[in-house]
């Protein structure tokens, strides 16, 4: 699927994953990008790309503020607290605030909700699929987030069955970019001499997704956004440990990753990719070669610049 000449609202631009999402769509359709924008620069750098900011709160802002004729909404904005315990406040914005916002655009042709596999009861290295059990694999980092996004999906399937919003519920397995994601972190920790923190449960499994092919892949679904909702896993085709691309990249650097183990880390999570693949089809950029994307271009996540 293709979108072009279509007018989009979307939430959390200024996040790692969907900001390199609008400055792809910029191009060649009407984004508006709501937040708070209290970040410095934040607002220049969309608006660079195309984008046209809107300084708002969706979840306590009158949602009449903004036009009422998108086609399309785009919800990435996510209430996540490292260690915050305030579980009302994950509740109020993840899940309440985007059945606000759901119900107010509930005549788009697709609502898109990014969720996270972080919803997931974590087996290891079994891959996970969409009918599995949930559960919380952050709870040593982030004890609010999972329950929240476990909640929200609840809102997202039912205002989208209540009053017939195409939807589409995509569980994010590891975004990654020039513009950041975890493999990012763990590069600048290469660079820097720092140790890799993972799971004690060893290897960390995740399915790594290029910025490229989760924008493809985000498009697709979107195509596939019905009432109810599809569930899907938003991932890369390939399984791979977080040792293993941190090898990789510590070769092409020429350092040795040093790993450190903790159970107060995050699991990882690797996904079945069955129903992506029947839906949407593989992705097409192996992680070594986006991995080694991340080294030539000297990457750096947003949340250390």
């Amino acid at each position: 699927m293709k979108i072009e000449n279509s007018k989009l609202l979307v939430t959390g631009a200024t996040g790692q994953l969907a900001y390199s999402i609008v400055s792809k769509l910029a191009s060649d359709n009407t984004v508006h990008a709501i937040a708070r924008f209290g970040a410095p620069g934040s607002v220049d750098k969309l608006e660079a790309v195309g984008a046209t900011c809107i300084k708002l709160d969706y979840t306590s802002d009158d949602l009449n503020q903004l036009d009422d004729d998108y086609d399309y909404v785009l919800h990435f904005a996510t209430y996540q607290v490292p260690g915050g315990e305030d579980f009302d406040e994950a509740i109020r914005v993840n899940a309440v605030g985007t059945g606000k916002l759901m119900y107010h655009f509930r005549h788009v042709k697709g609502f898109f909700f990014s969720s996270t596999c972080s919803v997931y009861q974590p087996r290891g290295a079994e891959p996970l699929k969409e009918s599995d059990a949930l559960g919380d694999s952050m709870r040593g980092h982030c004890p609010t987030y999972a329950f929240s996004k476990v909640a929200a999906e609840a809102v997202v399937k039912f205002t989208s069955e209540q009053f017939g919003i195409p939807a589409v519920i995509a569980r994010m397995n590891v975004s990654y970019g020039p513009n950041g994601g975890l493999p990012v972190i763990h590069l600048e920790a290469l660079r820097s001499g720092q140790p890799i923190y993972l799971y004690s449960d060893k290897p960390s499994y995740y399915n790594p997704i290029h910025e490229q092919d989760y924008y493809e892949k985000m498009l697709d679904l979107l195509d596939h956004a019905a009432s109810p909702p599809v569930t899907v896993n938003w991932c890369g085709s390939q399984t791979v440990s977080a040792e293993q691309w941190c090898e990789y990249m510590g070769e092409l650097l020429g350092v040795e990753p040093e790993f450190v183990y903790s159970d107060q880390l995050i699991p990882g999570t690797p996904c079945d990719t069955t129903l992506m693949h029947q839906l949407v089809g593989e992705t097409r950029i192996d992680w070594r070669d986006g991995m080694r994307e991340l080294v030539e271009s000297e990457a750096k996540d947003q949340r250390s610049v």
